[in-house]
């Protein structure tokens, strides 16, 4: 039998949109003196992903294509890649950087013209959506104050027990991730978190958040924290 329910002891309530972004500020988008810096990644599939970074730049934006060549080379090149690439499914490809000065509105993007980087691996691609994360770390707290790198294109040779991550695979991915800062600083930039400008708001539990400047924070350290496999993707891909 199905219950009965007293109309009268209902209450309204108001539909809260958790989407929105009550602090999110339309009118100044930009970011002084920093770039976006985003590395491509290729897969078997066709699927491409991007690692969206920022640098630091001093003086007025000088970004060109040799800065972007660098850092694809630095970071695509040497022992702390090739120790990485052994992980990569052979289909995975660091396909080039991209640089866009942040300091202006729709400056272009600079991109790099240098040959990508393949994955090296024996084993089979794994799904487009599973990923190893390094953590970005400040010398601040909060969630604006730190980040995280998603890395894709592993291969099956990076499975450790339980389908965790290969030991071997978490530190090559570390010891990668920290010669990033030095492939940004030897072409001018500084590692760090970009911060859009934010207005002020009283949250839904009502505490009032003050409103921000835009700006940056730079990076202290970055670190792969542990052995388990991530995804931003919240399905599948169909």
């Amino acid at each position: 039998m199905p219950r009965i329910i007293n109309l009268a002891s209902l209450s309204q309530f108001a539909a809260i949109n958790l989407t929105s972004d009550p602090g999110y500020d339309p009118d100044n988008p930009v970011i002084p003196s920093c770039a976006q810096i985003t590395l491509v990644w290729g897969s078997g599939s066709g699927v491409v992903a991007h690692n969206v970074l920022h640098g630091r730049y001093s003086g007025p934006f000088a970004g060109t294509q040799t800065q972007a060549d660098g850092i694809h080379t630095a970071l695509g090149t040497g022992a702390q890649w090739t120790a990485l690439a052994t992980h990569l499914a052979t289909a995975t490809v660091f396909a080039a950087v991209y640089i866009r000065d942040l300091g202006v509105l729709d400056a272009p993007i600079i991109t790099s013209l240098t040959p990508g980087k393949n994955g090296t691996s024996s084993g089979t691609e794994l799904p487009n959506e599973v990923a190893a994360v390094i953590t970005k770390r400040t010398a601040f707290t909060g969630p604006a104050n730190r980040g995280r790198i998603y890395v894709p294109g592993f291969a099956t040779t990076a499975l450790g027990p339980n389908n965790t991550i290969a030991t071997a695979a978490v530190t090559a991915l570390g010891n990668w991730g920290s010669i990033i800062a030095g492939a940004l600083s030897a072409q001018g930039y500084v590692f760090c978190i970009g911060h859009h400008s934010r207005k002020a708001y009283t949250g839904i539990s009502g505490k009032n958040h003050p409103a921000r400047p835009a700006g940056t924070v730079p990076i202290t350290n970055v670190a792969v924290r542990d052995n388990h496999w991530d995804s931003q993707r919240r399905r599948g891909l169909a």
